[in-house]
């Protein structure tokens, strides 16, 4: 029986293990105030899961605790400040100085910490979810993404979306750098702070879209063409991605794609970390892979690119030079 497996071997799900972790952390690192104290109560009242995980990491030794509290506040702060996906390498760095994800075997995923916690909507690693929301139209959300719900305002606190709206539909989309208003019977892809992306990128598959950002006059963007956002400025307006929306179907469409590109995308889906050895990160890729089976798309890599695949306990994978 593992750590984590109660006595009817009922395994508690990893996402709970993830957020009590969080919390663990968030408490024991200094930084944590009375609302964090509130909340985290709140959360594991919420669920009688969420207390059994609770337990069951406080009970796990003394020297966890001391581990935790010792960490210096400003590490603490860039540690839970880790607001996006690509904080993958400072996420894990801090959770690897505590001890913590060695002495529990735990799949850490990086995370947002209050957003991913308790937003309206959210998928984990590997998830893709649809969503019907009065007065906003068609939703599926992409893998790790959460969003917030308010009437027909959404709000995309991390990940990616796409949004068909319906010929009566009047809804905005709130980012950290812009609102985002698509017209009627518009198909539209909407990301925030993806691995290799700083900001927001707003891809139009069909119809027209407006997007105010923090900074600067409003935008209009049409179909089969897209624009990124931080909050300075916005980029140079594109031809829409060729593929953009495969993922929705469960693929990575690769066109002269750099392998690093094709490992950080992949990485999305699966748990645990991928790496890409720099010595092969500029390889050239072509083709068509699964994000549902990530493993198996990097047995693929392996059969027609000059790279092999170590792994270390199914957790760690490094794409390395064959």
């Amino acid at each position: 029986m593992t750590l984590f497996q109660p006595a009817d071997d009922q395994l508690l799900d990893e996402y709970v293990l993830d957020q009590a972790l969080m919390w663990m952390v968030t408490l024991q690192s200094g930084v944590s105030g009375a609302a964090e104290q509130r909340a985290c109560a709140a959360w594991r009242n919420a669920n009688p899961q969420h207390e059994l995980a609770w337990q069951r990491l406080t009970g796990l030794s003394r020297d966890l605790r001391s581990s935790t509290s010792a960490l210096p506040a400003p590490s603490a702060r860039q540690l839970l400040r880790a607001r996006s996906l690509t904080s993958r390498r400072t996420l894990l760095k801090g959770f690897a100085g505590l001890g913590i994800a060695a002495a529990m075997g735990l799949s850490v995923r990086e995370r947002v910490l209050l957003p991913q916690l308790f937003s309206d909507y959210r998928t984990t690693t590997g998830e893709r979810r649809p969503v019907r929301l009065a007065g906003a139209g068609e939703v599926q959300l992409d893998t790790q993404t959460a969003v917030d719900v308010r009437g027909p305002q959404l709000t995309l606190n991390q990940g990616r979306l796409l949004l068909a709206t319906a010929a009566d539909t009047f809804v905005g989309i709130k980012t950290a750098h812009v609102w985002v208003r698509p017209a009627a019977l518009s198909r539209l892809i909407i990301s925030e702070d993806l691995s290799g992306l700083r900001g927001t990128l707003v891809q139009v598959l069909a119809g027209n879209v407006s997007v105010e950002p923090q900074q600067g006059g409003r935008v209009s963007i049409r179909a089969d063409q897209q624009l990124s956002f931080d909050r300075q400025q916005s980029g140079p307006l594109q031809p829409l991605l060729p593929a953009a929306d495969a993922w929705t179907r469960g693929l990575l469409i690769a066109e002269r794609m750099p392998l690093a590109q094709v490992i950080e995308q992949l990485n999305r889906y699966r748990r645990g970390v991928l790496r890409c050895d720099p010595a092969v990160a500029g390889l050239q890729v072509s083709g068509s892979f699964s994000l549902d089976r990530p493993d198996a798309s990097l047995d693929l890599l392996a059969k027609v690119l000059p790279v092999r695949v170590q792994r270390v306990f199914g957790y760690l994978a490094t794409v390395v030079p064959a």
